[in-house]
């Protein structure tokens, strides 16, 4: 007789049921996962270990005419066929569209015939030029702004049937876009805005410069396609306003673009030679020398009040109490300002270089949402006064480091990118303005330097420094800025941050393109809130010249404030101790020069 067979208790087939729930709802959590942690162990799987295409072969070429061409792009180089190449991008031509198959960004998109593709910062963006527009585009990311936004957008992946997640269009809209989209600021700046999603989903922007006057172009189009994760899409397109059946053929075409998961890795094809100019006084172009070539690193100052009392006796009780003279002074001169020769020849006479950082602002970039100078140098607005200081500062002949709108990849500066239209080929254009202006004065005694922000904000690709990089005959120096914020601003997650974490990322993301430049820490300083500041000194004096590169280090010895609250206390001076550390370190950094 055959035994009965025992039956699970309840407890435990309850226990099975939901051990099986829970794999069910882990293996669909794995499918429908759009976590940004989560894609690449996802693509890595789908590509690199079940061996798929990107997109089909059939995709990539329907709706082509007939007899079309094929070019392929592996690592920034045309090649016949990819090999072992992790950039690979593919363009197409029938005659009537110019097809772009970006396998590193993941898009299928058709432009208007002829049109020419710059792959030289592939992994930041893909920029294009065909007749009467360019365009950049870029794959973006969605950072999160706290744990709700985790929690909404998980939800909204996996029961999407009951959850919808807005963090991603709130994202774009605040980081991207909300001075373009202020009333005010679009009053302010002449500028009108047009918006609308299509029946693809595609969120466009259009926007207008009025009374354009010599700007290259005056039309703004702006696409951001959404791919379901926290990537998506941004497509910023130039060209004439007047021209209505190109912008017409450009929305008909950002409408259609064509998303999927990207793969590879961006390889860079950037070329920034050092070019030193001809024109330059035998004076400049020895100072320059005595910088990129000399031995040990020189040290700079500025203090709130550098002009007059700043260099007549601040600058002297410091450098008193450090029992060291400064090489190099800071000051800042905004628009519409003369050329401080008066200050600029104490200095010399001093021993001492300028480093003077002229900023395109009229507010002290204190309201983002106000005028930018910035656009209406652009138009060819205010080029008078730009020319009166140029001749001002041939005037004066002597050489001098001069910096211009610098921490332009930010948002807190009136003439950032994100500030200007997100543009930052407008920038780049006012850069050559003020350039061949200067050139055109008979200027030969300034040394430019070009410096962005360690960091982007917004940290868009778009938004890179690498952007607004003005071309290699256009600057001499690089300027790194790097500070350690410190910790009051909680809201904004600052953290505290060494010396060298700072400029060991500082190296790591431009030594392979400026390598040939003599660097210069244009301005840099710790906070004392939120750790311990004279260990900062001392663990700085440990490490900065590890970065063979930089030639002069200039200390901020001022503050930023919350209203009266010293929000980051960069002062040298704030106690004995940071005083002390800081002639200690000196003394011995002297000492290895010697």
């Amino acid at each position: 007789m055959n035994a009965k067979k025992k039956k699970l208790p309840r407890w435990a087939a309850c226990l099975l049921v939901l051990a099986a729930l829970g794999l069910i709802a882990c293996v669909w959590e794995l499918i429908s996962s759009q976590n940004p942690y989560l894609l690449p162990v996802k693509r890595t799987l789908k590509y690199e270990v079940l061996g798929m295409d990107p997109i089909a072969q059939a995709e990539r070429t329907a709706g082509l005419a007939e007899g079309y061409t094929t070019q392929n792009y592996g690592d920034g180089q045309a090649v016949d066929a990819f090999d072992g190449q992790t950039d690979r991008k593919t363009v197409y031509e029938d005659g009537t569209v110019t097809r772009l198959v970006n396998e590193l960004d993941g898009y299928l998109l058709d432009l208007p015939a002829g049109t020419q593709f710059d792959f030289t910062l592939s992994p930041l963006f893909t920029r294009a030029q065909g007749t009467g527009f360019d365009a950049t585009i870029s794959r973006e990311t969605a950072t999160y702004n706290g744990i709700g936004d985790v929690i909404r957008f998980e939800l909204s992946t996996f029961l999407p049937f009951l959850f919808e997640d807005s963090s991603v269009r709130e994202h774009v809209e605040h980081y991207e876009y909300r001075f373009l989209l202020s009333q005010t600021w679009q009053e302010n700046n002449r500028v009108s805005v047009e918006r609308w999603t299509d029946e693809s989903g595609v969120d466009f922007i259009s926007a207008v410069i009025q009374d354009p006057g010599d700007a290259v172009y005056d039309g703004y189009l702006y696409a951001m396609v959404y791919t379901g994760s926290r990537e998506y899409l941004r497509v910023l397109c130039r060209y004439d306003s007047g021209d209505t059946a190109l912008r017409d053929e450009l929305c008909q075409a950002l409408s259609q673009i064509q998303v999927f998961d990207p793969t590879g890795e961006g390889v860079y094809t950037t070329d920034y030679t050092l070019t030193l100019p001809e024109h330059w006084t035998e004076e400049t172009a020895q100072l320059f020398e005595d910088i990129a070539n000399g031995d040990g690193l020189r040290w700079g100052v500025f203090t709130q009040d550098i002009y007059e009392t700043g260099i007549r006796e601040t600058v002297p009780a410091l450098e008193q109490a450090l029992d060291y003279t400064f090489d190099v002074i800071l000051s800042y001169v905004p628009l519409n300002t003369d050329f401080p020769t008066e200050f600029m020849e104490e200095n010399r006479k001093n021993g001492r270089i300028v480093e003077l950082t002229f900023q395109v602002t009229d507010n002290n970039n204190e309201d983002m949402f106000a005028r930018s100078p910035l656009l209406d140098l652009y138009r060819g607005e205010l080029d008078e006064p730009i020319r009166a200081f140029a001749r001002q500062a041939a005037d004066w002949g002597h050489p001098f480091l001069f910096r211009v709108n610098n921490e332009m990849n930010s948002d807190w500066t009136s003439y950032g990118g994100v500030v200007n239209l997100g543009d930052p080929q407008l920038f780049v254009s006012v850069w050559h303005r003020i350039y061949q202006i200067f050139q055109e004065e008979g200027v030969d005694n300034c040394i430019w330097i070009f410096n962005p922000n360690d960091r982007n904000a917004p940290p868009s690709k778009w938004n890179d420094s690498l952007a607004y990089c003005p071309g290699q005959e256009y600057f001499q120096m690089l300027g790194v800025t790097g500070y350690n914020n410190g910790t009051y601003y909680t809201q904004w997650n600052e953290q505290w941050r060494e010396f060298d974490v700072i400029y060991d990322e500082i190296q790591e993301i431009y030594l392979p393109h400026f390598s040939q430049y003599p660097w210069i820490i244009t301005e840099f300083a710790s906070s004392s809130i939120g750790g311990d500041k004279v260990a900062w000194i001392n663990n700085m004096f440990d490490h900065i010249e590890s970065y063979p590169n930089i030639k002069i280090a200039v200390w901020f010895s001022y503050a930023d404030f919350d209203g009266d609250t010293p929000a980051r206390p960069y002062w040298l001076d704030e106690t004995e101790d940071t005083l002390e550390a800081f002639r200690q370190g000196l003394a011995r950094t002297q000492g290895d020069r010697s």
